[in-house]
């Protein structure tokens, strides 16, 4: 059993490595009108350190540039701005985003009509291409739920931090109560935070995520049933869950909302959290179960020590990293 313990640590430990070092930040499109045929063009792409992410725009034939692009560095993406002409106006228009097949990220399309209205899509490497039919309501809806599901989904610290709230409600009752107010807590900050209601900076808030579950591994680890963890996570998970929040909000401010519709995309996109968070702890049911099935003498005690030392040491390191950015 001791065998099969250390595998799991280190294979988790492992695949812990390569999920934060393929965690990109999404790029982004907008198109802008500024009269029938023309537009100005803001194409941002994430980068890794200084070296930018290999992606390029590419329009259709029927799109001239009109002036020359103005490349700047900030919040660590390379931001590109120009304007195009096209004589027969948006509709229609199409482009095309060259290395997505190789790259991890997305592409969030913004385009805007001269009426202000908005049109959004998400590319990636399964439709690297889009072309400008119709402009659907739904489009905004399923793109915001669409990138909430993914971000909670490939943010591995707010998975662990979920994970470890698992290991500290004892009840079903308890876990229900406990990841209810994790999500109450992070969607008021979150809405708070998007809104600029308030602003606070991300570097200190990252840390913070980082250490909160390192302290909830060292309460699993400790398991002292008197803790006031264990006797009260939901106070545990909401306090945190606000921290967590103004996470979801940087990501949030990176992708941005569309101006005309801000509050809906801001709502859809914690529902894709919310989704993507039942997702992910349907699969480590899903997980324990079958692994119980495989394995009868598996304890839950047993997997509860593996969650808090794969946490704690990954969590650690995060902590690391992210203190020496102040």
């Amino acid at each position: 059993m001791k065998a099969i313990f250390n595998l799991l640590f280190f294979t988790l430990l492992l695949i812990s490595f390569t999920a934060q070092s393929d965690n990109m930040r999404p790029s982004s499109l907008t198109i802008d009108a500024i009269d029938e045929t023309n537009f100005s063009v803001v194409w941002k792409v994430p980068a890794k350190g200084n070296k930018r992410l290999k992606l390029d725009l590419v329009f259709d034939d029927s799109v001239s540039r009109t002036k020359p692009k103005q490349v700047s560095f900030f919040n660590n993406a390379y931001i590109e701005t120009w304007t195009i002409s096209r004589n027969a106006g948006l509709l229609g228009i199409s482009f095309v985003v060259e290395g997505l097949a190789a790259s991890s990220t997305d592409v969030l399309v913004r385009i805007i009509n001269k009426d202000n209205k908005t049109v959004t899509a998400v590319l990636n490497a399964d439709k690297p291409s889009y072309i400008l039919a119709e402009q659907a309501n739904e489009q905004t809806t399923l793109t915001y739920i669409t990138l909430g599901i993914e971000h909670i989904l490939i943010g591995f610290d707010h998975l662990l931090f979920v994970a470890c709230l698992i290991f500290i409600s004892t009840t079903r009752k308890k876990l229900l109560l406990t990841i209810t107010g994790f999500t109450v807590a992070h969607s008021v900050t979150l809405i708070m935070a998007a809104t600029g209601v308030v602003s606070i900076d991300i570097v200190p808030v990252e840390a913070v995520i980082a250490l909160s579950i390192v302290f909830l591994a060292i309460e699993i680890a400790k398991q002292n049933k008197d803790s006031l963890t264990f006797k009260y996570p939901v106070l545990v998970s909401s306090s945190f869950g606000l921290l967590h929040g103004f996470g979801f909000a940087s990501v949030l401010a990176e992708i941005g909302l569309p101006q005309n519709e801000k509050i809906t995309a801001l709502l859809y996109f914690n529902v894709g959290v919310e989704l993507g968070q039942l997702i992910f702890i349907a699969a480590l049911a899903l997980l324990f179960v079958l692994s119980k099935w495989i394995y009868p003498a598996l304890k839950l005690q047993s997997l509860a020590r593996l969650i808090s030392y794969f946490s704690g040491s990954i969590a650690m390191v995060w902590l690391i990293n992210r203190l020496a950015l102040f």
